[in-house]
């Protein structure tokens, strides 16, 4: 029988400071880690990916991971006393499995099945739910941010997910691929906590 799945680790304690900040500093943090990762790995993979489209594709979703990581730091909570820079971190202790999972895929059918058919689409859903429940008051910003990165990651998604299938064709043993690498990486998802983002209910408190 597996093990219960890890919790996602809440986000730094800071002693005093409001229940919504301390969701809100661990809901950034850990958007803005998942970009650092997939931002050093989707850029690592380049200069090994044979097909040309994908090495372009690649580099300029690496591109995009990295600008929206700064924008979301920008927005981290400051309460007194706080290094903005320690809710950036992993935010399950099996998250870092995960991104290592990543890393040594080898061929461009595992790469681009892992980022655009599990990890992406988790980030996608995660920061719309966020913008949904957030105070289009007081989060104006954070609205805004979240909302060019679901843009500008959900077009290149759609982008990836067309390599993908091209990738794929009619091949059957290519396809199966695939879904192996989405079973397997869904599968330590789960059993790590998951991507440790804050259910969007707890970010208006």
């Amino acid at each position: 029988m597996a093990d219960d799945p890890s919790p996602a680790t809440p986000g730094p304690d800071r002693p005093g400071a409001p229940e919504g900040v301390l969701a809100l500093g661990t809901a950034l943090g850990a958007g803005a880690w998942w970009c650092e990762q997939l931002f050093a790995v989707t850029g690592g993979w380049v200069p090994t990916t044979p097909e040309a489209g994908v090495r372009v594709h690649l580099a300029e979703l690496s591109r995009v991971l990295g600008d929206h990581a700064a924008a979301l730091r920008r927005h981290l909570p400051r309460p007194t006393g706080t290094d903005p820079e320690s809710w950036v971190a992993a935010p399950s202790t099996g998250t870092a499995g995960v991104v290592a999972g990543l890393e040594v895929a080898v061929t461009s059918i595992d790469r681009l099945a892992g980022v655009h058919r599990v990890v992406v689409p988790h980030l996608l859903v995660a920061w719309h739910a966020h913008r949904r429940g957030a105070d289009p008051r007081s989060d104006r910003g954070v609205v805004r941010t979240l909302g060019h990165a679901h843009a500008d990651l959900g077009e290149l998604w759609h982008d990836g997910e067309g390599l993908l299938e091209a990738l794929i064709g009619a091949d059957a043993d290519a396809a199966a691929a695939a879904a192996t690498t989405v079973s397997a990486m869904e599968s330590t998802l789960v059993t790590s906590g998951g991507m440790g983002l804050v259910p969007l209910g707890t970010l208006s408190g």
